[in-house]
């Protein structure tokens, strides 16, 4: 069904270490202008585009549409940043798998146009929102994962579902999982894929000491990861945001977010993205 085009203001947010990722957002930059858009684009990509006038921070990027160009990386940070609620994405792909990106560089054009035509769906996934104490860190799209702080050493954690312990756990991290994130580091970790229909998230053990295998929780559960050894681990949000848990708040609470990451979608179906690019991905260098 073709959506209706309301937005008028759209961000830009790409890999700056290619050039070939810059000149594609300098050519999407042009095609939503001429159709008179207001284009925002990060600081970094707008220096290196000569194009300072348009510079917004991420954080401040109020746009009705966000076009990413790189892989999932720049998702996943691109959507650490911006405003809640967020608004929907479109995703060129200029990484090494992309699974969450929906068209390819030469598409560009062509996207934008089908774009404006509303010939689109949009994709929405659950986040998650973990806290430590009364403080809360950025939404995950993907994952929250638990580690040491210290290289080779091991990570026990008690694992709490609502109240009821579920398990003691001694290995080198945990990771907790969104259904997006199920195909990421969790699924590289041994995790299972979960089908984007099932409202779920899935905790993986990377490297337990013992058999532990992944636990599927409903959405509607409050998982806790309770610190016991050492007296210190690094909680990684998306691979990006960092912070440390310690003895005096060793509690990480994680539940479902009320907020959501949405995707622009042509025809991209969910079992042929992780047909064509995670069990049968391509290798880059």
């Amino acid at each position: 069904m073709a959506c209706e085009i309301l937005s008028r203001k759209v961000g830009i947010s790409a890999r700056t270490d290619r050039e070939d990722a810059i000149s594609v957002a300098a050519e999407i930059a042009r095609c939503f202008e001429d159709k008179g858009f207001d284009v925002l684009i990060e600081p970094k990509l707008a220096d290196l585009m000569n194009r300072r006038k348009d510079a917004v921070p991420l954080e401040k990027m109020k746009a009705d549409l966000i076009v990413t160009i790189g892989g999932d990386g720049t998702i996943l940070r691109t959507c650490l940043r911006i405003p809640k609620p967020e608004p929907p994405i479109l995703a060129v792909d200029m990484g090494v798998r992309g699974f969450l990106t929906e068209i390819n560089p030469e598409r560009t054009v062509e996207a934008v146009k089908r774009y404006l035509k509303g010939e689109y769906f949009i994709e929405r996934c659950s986040k998650i929102a973990s806290f430590i104490g009364e403080k809360r860190l950025p939404d995950a799209l993907n994952e929250v994962f638990i580690t040491s702080r210290h290289l080779a050493k091991l990570l026990y954690v008690r694992v709490i579902k609502n109240g009821e312990t579920v398990m003691n756990c001694r290995a080198d991290g945990v990771i907790v999982a969104s259904q997006a994130g199920s195909t990421g580091y969790a699924f590289s970790a041994g995790g299972p894929i979960i089908d984007p229909e099932l409202d779920a998230f899935v905790l993986t053990p990377v490297c337990p000491i013992m058999f532990i295998r992944p636990v599927v929780f409903p959405s509607s559960s409050e998982v806790t990861i309770e610190l016991l050894r050492p007296k210190s681990a690094a909680v990684v949000i998306d691979g990006d945001y960092r912070c440390e848990i310690n003895e005096e708040n060793p509690f990480l609470k994680i539940r479902k977010s009320e907020y959501e990451s949405s995707f622009i979608r042509f025809e991209g179906i969910f079992y042929n993205r992780l047909k064509t690019r995670l069990l049968f991905s391509r290798e880059e260098i």
